[in-house]
């Protein structure tokens, strides 16, 4: 399974193909014409789109003129969407939210699920972000390839099945389209941020031409952006724990006990983390994307039709943090202050939680992650559709796509603190010393973090009159390790042929049939990098380069044990011995900036062989099967839509009914895990392959009706059964268990304080999980006025019946020697008992074109979706959850105008708190969900026409730098957040 990457020249000849086909295909056009007459004038949808206004009364038109339930969004110019990327432009939708990456909308819900199949002009296809899944992440796709988007909401049989609430297709623009002749587009811009400082370009140009019986388009567009996204709490808000009082829990404070609050017992516990931090965190990604379409009149009611959809994206996710953390071995580290009493725990104490704590840390890090991504993505589609004004009509279609990613990640810990505090001791042949022998110590820092305020604040003692991190001589390298690597790969073939019948008749006016076959298959290769260490005599390959590890037993005593003299692994690498351009001083923690610290400059790790060798060489790549899989999909479908219509004076109505067939097949090869593959690391060996085949018969009826009460008044109603199609990643990956050295645990524990003790573990693939299953119903109103005005309302209900949830158990597993000695929780992917969603939306648009002279250029939108939802999940007190991502209430509001050339746009968007995960905290078997608070994000916009063929516009995203509280349970008991940066760009646009 080797990763491949598309070489230029390979890119080059798809698109020479197809723009070659543009230019031979005149001829062909033009011999077609002597036996066919030209295309009558009112087939002919020619773009004329420009501006606000026109932009939303075409996606008004879209939508009164719909077969179902649908939102639209078309581009307000060639190559520009409302907003700056295309889940931005989403989230103005009703009913639609999203969640974003780096402050960019990355991925949608539709009516809270997230669980939405995207397509590419009515087909699936391949994105290289999400290569297992049927969403793709939107942050790969260049805004100024889409001409326009619509959002199903009610599923008729002609639409490919995969989305649970919904689907959206993503629309390129067609080249008979255009008017005739050449049409030539393109932008310029530059962008910067409130917190980062650099200034990013963006470019797009856009060529079409059209010579009646033969068009042709090509676009291409390239950005390179770097945006913040600083992160203060918990690292990994998966690392809770309920810290116990007494000397026999799990996890608990140890040694004979602490009674915290002094009430003359031990056995309460306290809610806190194993690690804190301030993060200053960047993404700097940039993007390329080419698309290029040909269409032509072959005559005699042919036309053929190709398209090259091509995106890459490379991106680099920069970590430095200051982070404090107990070692994974004092489990009494968390000294909790104005104690919050939140009932009852299992030992039959009380469970805090508190605002203010003080942190005994055993170890202080300054804390570097590089994780870069190198993915992309093509997809090809050739379609040939007959339709000479007869009776039948049809079309055969065959599609391919292929995407790629390359994953690395890459980690320095640069200890401040000794290593004396949680015991870690490096010993060579001149004796024993801590692993930092610069680093404070050996007392514990007290670090207090505190929440009470508008960000959390982690706050380190000086030393003296030492500001606490002040001194580079502190700094060591003392552990660096490269996992969690991958290559993806994966394939998309589809073949379909789709027909329609029309009948004169009142009421059924025609029936649409068809059949698909395809074919997906998706691979995955993990994998972590190993150094040779020799100790003793005895070589072997190791991951976590720490220095006050060792392997061996050196001095022949028959333990393992630093402190009874064998050796350890490594050398120190104080940070004023590391190469020129290695480290770099950071006083920018966003709105929490403070003193500076030193750390090792993410950038230089980005190449994690390069960084890694020079530290300690000969690295070499050894496979992780536990993450390892490949997953083939089939797929057989076949559809038929029986479409309806008539009139009665001033009603009339239009309605189909239909079904779709679905066999869905199966085949995930996992590994089967033997023993380690290297010490001090994660992957183990593969001992051969675990088949599971699976098999799914699906049967998916729809019926929509939409019945004109009056010329402006529309009544519609759906129904339709629903599935989506797994995520392959999510049966196919395999078990990783967490280990951490036994430190001052290995009385308790019974084993040497070196030993990789196991703490927990992930199931991070089940291949027994069942597609989402839902059925939906929708009824609404809809009241359209004016050139682009309408009210509208309406009503849904999602009956869930599966869906896949995370689950918590404890499994035995083996330490880091190979002996099973304990459980240790593990969570994963489980088939939930499924939930319901229902729902009200309720929507406002209208331009007031009315209105005298200046206010004649005002328009306004506004919506709002109220759409409760039931999990079969309860938290702490057994009550039920929603369903996870799903926001209760969701809404936007936008005012515009347009006059004269001058456009103006402020927008607002909200989501009340939604679930983020339904989490799991070491001692407390019931679940603590984590929830991310209310948010509301602005933006502005505007543009002035210079001249009919020049541009220049601004606009502003997040104008109030919005940020994400994320909190466990109970509101107010902040556990993290995320900060995004203001964005402020400025551009011209051309066209002729």
């Amino acid at each position: 399974m080797n990763q491949k990457h598309f070489a230029v020249s390979r890119l080059a000849s798809q698109i020479t193909l197809l723009l070659a086909a543009s230019i031979s295909l005149p001829a062909i056009a033009q011999t077609a014409s002597a036996t066919s007459s030209a295309k009558p004038q009112d087939e002919i949808e020619v773009i004329s789109v420009r501006g606000l206004r026109a932009s939303q009364a075409k996606n008004l038109n879209n939508k009164r003129l719909a077969e179902s339930t649908i939102d639209s969004i078309t581009a307000e110019d060639i190559g520009k969407l409302p907003d700056t990327t295309i889940a931005d432009s989403l989230q103005r939708v009703p009913g639609i939210q999203i969640r974003r990456s780096a402050g960019e909308g990355s991925t949608v819900n539709v009516r809270g699920m997230p669980q939405v199949t995207t397509l590419l002009n009515g087909e699936q296809f391949l994105s290289a972000g999400s290569i297992s899944d049927v969403q793709p992440d939107f942050t790969d796709i260049p805004s100024a390839l889409m001409a326009g988007m619509d959002v199903l909401k009610s599923p008729m049989a002609t639409t490919l099945a995969g989305g649970i609430s919904g689907t959206v297709d993503l629309k390129t623009a067609r080249p008979f389209s255009l008017e005739e002749g050449l049409t030539l587009s393109g932008s310029a811009e530059t962008s910067t941020g409130s917190y980062s400082d650099e200034n990013d370009g963006k470019y797009s140009a856009f060529v079409g031409y059209n010579a009646d019986k033969v068009a042709g388009i090509f676009t291409a567009s390239y950005d390179k952006s770097n945006l913040a996204n600083y992160r203060f709490g918990a690292p990994h808000e998966g690392w809770a724990s309920a810290f116990g009082e007494g000397k026999d829990c799990f996890p608990c404070a140890g040694g004979n006990g602490r009674d915290l609050n002094g009430d003359g017992d031990l056995n309460d516990s306290y809610f806190g983390f194993i690690d804190y931090g301030n993060m200053n965190r960047f993404n700097e990604r940039e993007r390329t994307g080419l698309s290029a379409s040909v269409q032509a009149d072959l005559g005699q009611g042919f036309e053929l039709s190709g398209d090259a959809f091509y995106t890459k994206m490379e991106d680099a996710e920069r970590s430095q943090g200051l982070v404090a953390d107990n070692a994974w071995s004092d489990y009494g580290w968390v000294r909790p202050e104005n104690l919050e009493d939140r009932g009852k725990n299992e030992a039959g104490g009380t469970f805090y939680t508190s605002k203010k704590v003080t942190l005994n840390a055993p170890r202080v890090n300054a804390y570097s992650e590089s994780q870069t991504n190198d993915r992309d993505s093509l997809n090809l589609n050739l379609k040939l559709a007959y339709n000479n004004g007869d009776a039948l009509s049809g079309s055969f279609r065959v599609l391919h796509g292929q995407a790629d990613r390359a994953h690395t990640e890459n980690v320095a810990q640069g200890y401040l603190t000794s290593g004396a505090q949680h015991g870690l001791m490096r010993r060579d042949a001149k004796g024993i010393e801590p692993v930092n022998p610069r680093g404070y110590g050996p007392a514990r820092p007290q670090v207090v973090f505190d929440t009470s305020g508008k960000h959390p604040q982690l706050t380190f003692p000086n030393v003296g009159t030492e500001v606490f991190g002040s001194d580079i001589k502190r700094y060591n390298i003392v552990s660096t390790y490269s996992e969690n690597n991958f290559d993806e790969e994966g394939t998309l073939d589809v073949v379909r042929a789709d027909g329609n019948y029309k009948f004169d008749t009142e009421h059924l006016q025609s029936v649409d049939f068809g059949v698909r076959h395809g074919a997906r298959d998706v691979t995955r290769d993990t994998w972590i990098m190993t150094a040779p260490f020799t100790l003793g005599g005895v070589t072997k390959d190791v991951m976590w380069k720490d220095s006050g590890a060792t392997f061996a037993d050196t001095n022949g005593d028959g333990t393992i044990d630093v402190g009874k003299g064998d050796l350890t692994l490594g050398k120190p690498w104080f940070f004023t011995d590391l190469p020129a351009g290695w480290v770099t001083q950071v006083k920018d923690f966003g709105p929490v900036s403070g003193n500076g610290i030193y750390f090792v400059d993410p950038k230089v790790m980005d190449d994690p062989w390069a960084f890694q060798n020079a530290l300690y060489p000969n690295n070499k790549k050894i496979a992780n099967p536990n993450d390892s899989y490949k997953v083939d999909e089939r797929t057989q479908s076949a559809y038929f839509k029986a479409n309806f219509s008539s009139s009665a004076g001033a009603m009339s109505y239009n309605a189909n009914i239909g079904l779709q067939y679905v066999r869905t097949e199966l085949d995930i090869n996992q590994n089967e895990l033997g023993d380690d593959a290297c010490v001090l690391c994660t992957a183990r060996i593969d001992s051969g392959d675990i088949n599971t085949k699976r098999t799914f018969n699906d049967l998916l009826p729809s019926a929509n009706l939409a019945v004109n009460l009056s010329e402006n008044l529309i009544f519609r109603s759906g129904y339709g059964k629903t599935m989506t199609r797994l995520d392959l990643g999510r049966l196919g990956r395999g078990l990783s268990v967490g280990r951490t050295r036994a430190g001052e645990r290995a009385a308790d524990l019974g084993v040497s304080p070196d030993t990789m003790v196991a703490v927990d573990a992930t199931q991070n693939g089940n291949p027994q999980l069942n597609p989402w299953y839902s059925d939906n119903i929708d009824l609404g109103l809809e009241y359209y006025f004016g050139s682009a005005g309408m009210v509208s309302a309406s009503i849904f209900n999602m009956n869930i019946d599966s869906f896949i949830e995370t689950g918590s158990s404890t499994i035995r597993v083996k330490d880091g020697d190979g002996v099973e000695r304990r459980a240790v929780p593990v969570k994963g992917d489980v088939n939930g008992k499924g939930g319901t969603i229902k729902g009200v939306e309720v929507a406002y648009q209208q331009s007031f074109d009315f209105l005298p002279d200046f206010w004649s250029g005002l328009g306004a939108g506004l919506n709002m979706t109220y759409a409760p939802s039931e999990s079969g999940a309860v938290d702490f007190y057994k009550a039920t959850l929603p369903i996870a991502d799903n926001s209760e209430r969701s809404g936007n509001a936008v005012l515009w105008y347009e006059r004269s050339g001058l456009q103006l746009r402020i927008a607002a968007n909200y989501r009340s708190e939604r679930l983020a995960s339904n989490g799991t905290v070491f001692g407390v078997s019931s679940r603590l969900p984590i929830w991310t608070e209310p948010t509301t994000y602005i933006d502005l916009s505007g543009s002035y026409d210079i001249t009919d063929n020049f541009t220049g516009y601004a606009s502003i995203s997040n104008l109030t730098e919005e940020y994400e509280n994320n909190y466990l349970q109970w509101e107010g008991n902040v556990i993290s957040q995320n900060i995004y940066e203001r964005r402020v760009t400025l551009g011209v646009r051309a066209r002729f």
